[in-house]
């Protein structure tokens, strides 16, 4: 840590970042983003000031908010959810309280809501169904001719007043098009998603929308500028309001803060992985064992074979159980099928336990083994007993009796909340928050995003560690979503 207060002076004496004045289960104290001071050199000097002011925004009294939520920014994104607002966005960078906001929305019953999200991981992460299955659009590009609406979908996309997509940034363009022309044919109504409220959340400088090559040449001549949802047709001619979320939450040292800010934005790049090379290019701290991770599912599986290998206790393994429409040839599970166990084994936890022992990205080593559980001891904790856990495929129906919108069961999978935890994909790992992480970037990192996501998991730089150093060249920002978000943020 020393190294890294010494590495201070870099990145107080860099130049100002352009364009720039202005999921965290742990309480920590949250501090405000670094304001700028001009000096008599016109270099910038950080400052890591207060909070802005209260807002007086009134959040609804029948959702219980976390301390965390308690800001300006979401108070104001709950005046919006409330009032006339047709889209709202909100974005911000890891760690920023969307998540914490996401599960208070689930909360309010003024509006008949659904939550959606691109990959099936997310959208049971967020207790919800995806949009390919909501709508029931194909994983392609779809001419709007080819939409089609079924009788019991049409009921509910009348009924409905307010869409939630969360992980915005990995939703394709024609996707959010095709998704605004079936609530226009559903409905009846030619404005913009048929006159339903949208609320978009995520982060464009996280991981973007997956574009196959085939397809890229296609959406050109469609007309798309660029395949993110902010480059989708419906988003060009309506009001869309904008709540960026801006405090980051799940690290406290503003240093390493301003650095995860810059490689975010890809501004001052070399300044900032100089400083995390520093400070971060060395064997992980001692007592603690991090977990890894990693660009490829190759690398990560290696890592996870090798260190269950490593162990010499007998070896159990859990079979998970599918029923109904949640079939293991059709849904990437949550936990694999087969899941091998040793005493001694790294785990990590993917879902929050009820009783708030541990929460999702929570990792320990296993002290035992039994039929249907088994015993950890967290690394940051008690030891816990993780019992079977029962994921629950949904489908939105309309309730007529009750006019209101259903989560009908209609698959579930039994499985441990548990996967092997020496390493895991960096894709896997966006939304956690980790006590002691360990990047290999292996050949490199490859898409953008990747390398800000992979850094931005640990919750301090004492816990974060690296292989090798981060090449400037990982570093990817795509300049589209730059100039997007300079606006969104201005």
């Amino acid at each position: 840590m020393d190294v890294f207060r010494r590495l201070l002076g870099r990145l107080v004496s860099a130049d100002p970042r352009p364009g720039d004045e202005n999921e965290d289960f742990r309480e920590t104290r949250p501090h405000s983003p670094p304001s700028k001071t001009a000096t008599a050199n016109n270099s910038a000097t950080l400052h890591y000031g207060a909070s802005s002011k209260a807002s007086e925004y009134i959040l609804p009294k029948s959702v219980c908010i976390p301390e965390l939520l308690q800001s300006p920014a979401t108070n104001r994104a709950f005046e919006l959810l409330n009032g006339p607002a047709a889209a709202i966005m909100i974005l911000g960078g890891a760690g920023t309280g969307k998540t914490t906001f996401l599960h208070a929305l689930q909360k309010d019953p003024r509006k008949k809501q659904v939550f959606l999200a691109p990959t099936g991981v997310a959208a049971l992460h967020l207790g919800g169904q995806t949009l390919h299955s909501f709508f029931s659009i194909p994983p392609r590009i779809i001419n709007h001719d080819e939409i089609r609406i079924r009788a019991r979908q049409r009921k509910l996309f009348r009924r409905l007043e307010r869409l939630v997509i969360d992980e915005i940034s990995m939703v394709r363009a024609d996707l959010l098009d095709t998704v605004d022309r079936t609530l226009r044919l559903a409905r009846e109504r030619d404005v913009a998603f048929g006159g339903v409220q949208v609320v978009l959340v995520g982060d464009f400088f996280q991981l973007p929308p997956v574009v196959p090559a085939a397809e890229e040449d296609i959406l050109d001549r469609l007309g798309y500028s660029g395949p993110y949802s902010f480059n989708a047709k419906v988003l060009e001619n309506i009001v869309i309001d904008r709540v960026p979320f801006l405090t980051v939450h799940r690290q406290a040292d503003p240093v390493f803060v301003e650095c995860l800010h810059r490689l975010r934005r890809g501004a001052q790049v070399p300044e900032a992985i100089a400083t995390i090379n520093d400070a971060c290019v060395r064997p992980h701290r001692e007592n603690c064992t991090p977990v890894l991770l990693t660009p490829t599912n190759m690398r990560a599986d290696a890592y996870n074979y090798e260190g269950l290998a490593r162990l010499r206790s007998e070896e159990r393994v859990y079979v998970g159980v599918a029923a109904g429409e949640f079939g293991p040839d059709r849904d990437r599970l949550p936990v694999p099928e087969s899941l091998g166990l040793k005493i001694g084994a790294r785990v990590m936890a993917v879902r929050n336990d009820p009783g708030k022992r541990w929460v999702n990205g929570s990792v320990g080593t296993i002290t035992g083994l039994a039929l249907d559980r088994v015993a950890v001891r967290l690394d940051v904790g008690s030891d816990v007993e993780i019992e079977r856990f029962t994921w629950e495929k949904i489908r939105y129906d309309w309730d007529e009796g009750r006019s209101r919108v259903a989560a009908t069961v209609i698959g579930t999978y039994t499985q441990l909340p548990v996967v092997h935890a020496w390493a895991v994909t960096i894709h896997k790992a966006q939304g956690l928050t980790l006590e002691d992480v360990r990047v290999d970037f292996d050949f490199g990192a490859f898409a953008p995003g990747q390398a800000y996501v992979a850094v931005s998991r640990s919750r301090s730089i004492d816990g974060l560690s690296l292989v090798r150093p981060v090449r400037t060249s990982e570093v990817k920002v795509d300049p589209r979503v730059s100039a997007y978000m300079a606006t969104f943020e201005a």
